[in-house]
């Protein structure tokens, strides 16, 4: 779930610099914070480090339910992987598959990690889509019961 409300401009812009240097929007905008906050005064940038740490500590100690979908939630057929909602997550949002097969449910850095073909194939890249006609071994540690 995206978690500013930002202007189309600022979204455009985000996409074009993405697509110029070929990389995902989201190490575009982490590039664009982290140069932000360098130019801070030292103790500015220690402040939003502590901020930033202490955020991220708070979600991880969060356990996951069944009953408190992410706001990234959608249905298919099969384990698919859309490019349009996970792309538009920061690296520790989760977002979360409901099959007939089961629900999987992980964050943006956790599906770099554990599916780093499905981003490079051309299905993900072009078409913005990747599904799985069968799931495989190692989306099982993904599975909520």
């Amino acid at each position: 779930m995206p978690l500013l409300n930002v202007p189309n401009e600022t979204k455009v812009a985000v996409e074009a610099v993405a697509a110029l240097h070929q990389t995902p929007p989201d190490r575009v905008i982490s590039a664009a914070v982290g140069a932000y906050i360098e130019s801070f005064p030292a103790g500015e940038r220690d402040a939003v480090a502590a901020l930033v740490r202490a955020a991220v500590a708070k979600r991880s100690s969060q356990p996951v339910s069944l009953s408190d979908a992410p706001p990234a939630a959608y249905e298919f057929s099969r384990l698919c992987f859309r490019r349009d909602i996970i792309e538009s997550l920061g690296p520790n949002e989760p977002f979360r598959v409901v099959t007939p097969v089961g629900t999987f449910q992980m964050t943006k850095a956790q599906f770099y990690g554990s599916f780093p073909k499905v981003i490079e194939s051309r299905s993900y890249r072009i078409d913005g889509i990747y599904h799985y006609p069968k799931v495989p071994q190692r989306a099982e540690k993904f599975r909520l019961s």
